[in-house]
């Protein structure tokens, strides 16, 4: 009996420990011990507070490991229901993870040590949960899928802009390493960012219209300063080229506001702090790299309207982002009803689109055998 109250006690003393955050090497040799006396229900107990631990800092791999072990001891120890609620909460921890499959199997043993208790006990939350974290899965990955490919944009305009500019391969270089070592920076703020980094997610997605806007002034800014850098080349021969490229090159608030949130959902998916720095730096670096070089050893005129032709291109894309990404205007909250059109209205657009692009061809080709001549 005295035993038994010097391991509660010490159970008690432990679960003080885990909630100051003390080491929790030691309080996973309290569970042991409890184990090996046979003082099941206290290790349990004991194990679910270190989950519960694990849980906080998002480290979903371990907290679902000690809820497992919980619920084994759980198990042995005849508390069927608190075995099944241990299982329910390591499937939980899986769901974090997106790993669907795994969460089933510890939903499916929760389920049996329910029914231990209650023969009738209804488990339709499964399907429900792992067709949450089924969805949850595919949403993120789209969603990462989508910032990689903002970021292989942002990445190609800074490399177009170095590689038809007239900068030296230790310029490029070192712009390149920039884009390096800004998402490594960021990674290290994410890493001990912890509960602030939904907020910081939150107030990003809440400045999509101020993003659109922002946007949109880089849009006109690289339309204006392109047909700027044209300009004067063609007109005076006077390149401009050293300072217009500065628009293309340097990260903005758009590109850096992207690269946080790749990091960030790249971590919360479980990678760690080091390898998302890497990942998306090495994303960065080694496509700027890449395109500059083969601009560079390709027979692309280095003329400065060149780079204003390449400006005037972003420029275009990126308004043509603004109008395809209802996220960041007002539309998206509107309810527009599209009505159906008979395909015999496209015709006339199609036949349009068609004879510019005939007259343009044809314009090409003559000019090409006017300087022939």
């Amino acid at each position: 009996m005295i035993k038994r109250v010097l391991f509660i006690l010490l159970v008690i003393s432990s679960v003080g420990l885990a909630s100051s955050h003390e080491d929790i090497g030691n309080l996973t040799e309290y569970a042991e011990k409890l184990s090996l006396v046979e003082n099941y229900d206290g290790a349990g107990v004991l194990y679910n507070k270190i989950a519960l631990h694990h849980s906080n800092a998002s480290d979903w791999n371990n907290a679902s490991k000690y809820h497992v072990l919980a619920a084994l001891n759980f198990t042995v120890a005849g508390d069927y229901e608190s075995a099944a609620a241990s299982y329910r909460l390591a499937g939980d921890c899986c769901t974090g993870q997106k790993e669907c499959d795994n969460a089933l199997g510890y939903y499916e043993l929760a389920r049996e040590n329910y029914r231990k208790n209650d023969p009738d006990y209804d488990d339709s939350w499964i399907d429900m949960k792992v067709r949450e974290c089924r969805e949850k899965s595919l949403i993120s990955g789209l969603v990462i899928f989508g910032i990689l490919i903002g970021m292989l944009k942002f990445s190609s305009k800074a490399a177009f802009g170095m590689g038809f500019s007239k900068l030296s391969s230790k310029e490029i270089l070192a712009v390149a390493s920039i884009y390096l070592v800004v998402p490594l920076l960021i990674c290290a703020l994410i890493s001990v960012a912890d509960d602030t980094l939904y907020e910081a997610i939150n107030t990003i997605f809440g400045m999509g219209f101020a993003f659109g806007v922002f946007q949109m002034t880089l849009a006109i800014s690289l339309l204006v300063l392109g047909f700027y850098t044209v300009k004067k080349w063609n007109r005076t021969k006077k390149d401009v080229s050293r300072r217009t490229f500065l628009l293309m090159a340097l990260p903005c608030p758009v590109s850096l506001a992207t690269i946080f949130l790749t990091c960030a959902f790249l971590v919360i998916a479980g990678m760690g702090a080091l390898k998302a720095g890497l990942l998306v730096g090495g994303i960065f670096f080694s496509t700027i790299i890449v395109i500059t070089t083969v601009l560079r050893r390709t027979r692309f005129s280095k003329k400065p309207s060149n780079l204003g032709s390449m400006m005037i291109f972003f420029g275009l894309l990126y308004l043509l982002s603004i109008l395809l990404v209802p996220a960041y205007l007002p539309v998206s909250e509107m309810e527009i009803l599209i009505g159906g059109f008979p395909v015999s209205d496209m015709i006339p657009g199609c036949l349009f689109i068609l004879a510019m692009t005939s007259i343009g061809f044809v314009r090409g080709r003559i000019r090409i055998a006017n300087r022939s001549k």
